[in-house]
């Protein structure tokens, strides 16, 4: 069934990052740095801005959850391309145990997961929905021991003056 198409939001990146972070730091162990950095003057992201923030709460679950003795999580934004090309990436980077080549190969497979049985697999692919649904993309890049860094890119949204022909 095809879905309704709907008008794509502008989600303001800094404002919604702002908002993700404030969530994460009320029930967050204090063992795990959490650092957020917004490029200046990034454009908005032509995207669901709920959709987003779940996309990036998942992320950033996942990443804590491969840090069970603490560590570091970034989450930085910043502009990729030019023109009608342009995106926005979003990175989320932990400094925990990292993946396998075939943990990566199989990470978006719907209901895989390396945790216990019954207690994951649907937030990468989610992710990698959200992602597609947006014209967007998802990749990993991961080494075991070195961490993982999880990039999510989205359309750029036009300037404001171009919104209005």
């Amino acid at each position: 069934a095809a879905e309704a198409p709907r008008d794509i939001e502008h989600t303001d990146l800094g404002s919604c990052l702002a908002e993700v972070e404030a969530l994460i730091r009320c029930a967050w162990e204090s063992h795990i740095r959490l650092q957020v950095r917004v490029g200046s003057d990034l454009p908005a992201a032509k995207c669901d801005r709920l959709g987003l923030q779940n996309a990036i709460l998942n992320l950033v679950f996942n990443a804590r959850d491969a840090m069970p003795d603490g560590g570091s999580i970034s989450i930085d934004a910043a502009m990729a391309g030019h023109g009608h090309a342009a995106l926005i990436e979003v990175r989320v980077a932990d400094s925990g145990i990292g993946m396998t080549q075939e943990t990566m190969a199989r990470a978006f497979d719907p209901f895989f997961t390396t945790k216990c049985p019954g207690l994951g697999g649907i937030g990468l692919p989610m992710v990698k929905h959200f992602a597609e649904q947006h014209d967007g993309s998802v990749e990993i890049d991961s080494a075991i021991g070195a961490g993982t860094t999880v990039i999510l890119r989205l359309p750029a949204a036009p300037a404001q003056a171009d919104s209005f022909r």
